[in-house]
């Protein structure tokens, strides 16, 4: 089956946030299907092309991308691939995304089955984000009936409720498909856990929905010392602005500090140098940076507001209510105290977790009933 997948941006782009890392694990998990990959040539908020592109299609292994500028990403140029592709199935990436009404059109002309998965944009804590001007855009796709009988991914309940709820889909057309997580390549050293001391770290776009201003206000009630350390990139310049100052009222005993980017073949050893990965997002459809710290062991002190629960229940850290500060603050102090063989201890459950919570045959399994599903869809 071809599988042709628009989407906003994708590797070797380090600014685009999850969705290249699920469709890069798709195209993995999916290599007996061939997949064609068609996004821009350059990183979010830049014009400069990827140096290390060429024209034409770019073979990945797992699957072939094709990196257009601008002048080319639109109706007439994914036409163009459609037409030259000729796709069984086009898989699209959020709702919201400039690609996704022009690709709907052209799915329509051209009776092409379509799989869309909104990743968290219809969800309460993104929609609410500029939700002026989403909830026209969502009545007019409906209205000219280009999401009339797509299919739909969904990876939590939250999401399944909002796509039958905003976009009025029966349940034969919701796949309920968990996103695929990063595999690391090699087990890699930790450091020493000393007890009265903890580091901790944010790893995500710096924008609003990721709640990091609130994340270093925590730490103005800890015990002991603590390092925070923020990589990502800056979406929101005044929001970064916000959260310096917040930085200024730290005590002594914090220290902060940004680290800029990251290259996703390193994330897996970003979070293994870390006692924690403190995330209190306002809303994640999956997470693939949760799934990534814990894969390497790390604990995670996140929001309720993601598809990862009852974390504290199996040793493999927090999930807490956004308005529970208290709580948040004992969690870090916990980390912080916690001793080596403690942390030893803490590392066994949070593989053991990750072994019961992700599930590869089974993921494979729904993935291709999922894709055959809507292939067959004309």
């Amino acid at each position: 089956m071809k599988i042709l997948i628009v989407m906003g941006g994708f590797f070797p782009g380090k600014k685009y946030g999850g969705p290249p890392v699920s469709i890069d694990n798709f195209c993995s998990l999916m290599k007996e299907h061939e997949c064609f990959i068609v996004t821009r040539n350059h990183d979010l908020f830049e014009t400069k092309q990827f140096e290390s592109i060429r024209q034409g299609w770019n073979d990945r292994d797992n699957c072939k991308v094709l990196y257009i500028p601008d002048s080319e990403y639109n109706k007439t140029g994914f036409e163009k691939v459609i037409r030259e592709k000729r796709p069984d199935l086009i898989y699209l990436q959020g709702l919201f995304q400039p690609c996704v009404f022009p690709c709907l059109q052209l799915a329509k002309k051209y009776i092409i089955p379509v799989l869309l998965a909104p990743r968290g944009e219809l969800c309460a804590g993104a929609l609410n984000i500029k939700k002026w001007k989403k909830m026209p855009y969502i009545e007019v796709v409906k209205a000219l009936g280009l999401v009339r009988n797509i299919h739909w991914q969904s990876t939590s309940d939250e999401e399944t409720e909002a796509i039958k709820e905003l976009m009025k889909a029966d349940d034969d057309h919701i796949h309920r498909l968990d996103n695929i997580p990063s595999i690391p390549k090699h087990e890699y050293p930790r450091r020493e856990k000393i007890a009265g001391e903890g580091r901790f770290v944010f790893l995500s776009r710096i924008h609003p929905k990721k709640n990091l201003l609130f994340a270093i206000s925590l730490f103005k009630g800890i015990e002991g010392k603590a390092e925070f350390d923020i990589y990502g990139p800056i979406e929101d310049e005044e929001y970064w602005k916000q959260c310096q100052e917040e930085i200024k009222k730290l005590p002594e005993n914090v220290k902060v500090e940004y680290k800029g980017l990251v290259d996703h073949d390193q994330v897996h050893e970003v979070f293994s140098q870390y006692d924690a990965f403190l995330f209190p997002t306002l809303s994640e459809n999956y997470g693939h940076v949760i799934a990534e710290s814990l894969i390497v062991g790390t604990p995670v002190i996140i929001s309720d507001q993601t598809p990862w629960r009852e974390l504290e229940g199996a040793g493999a850290g927090w999930d807490i209510a956004l308005d529970d500060r208290d709580k948040y603050i004992e969690a870090i102090n916990k980390i912080i105290q916690m001793t080596q063989s403690e942390n030893d201890n803490e590392i066994a459950k949070i593989k053991k977790y990750v072994e019961a919570r992700l599930k590869k045959d089974e993921l494979y399994e729904r993935y291709m009933r999922a894709i055959y599903a809507v292939g067959m869809n004309k």
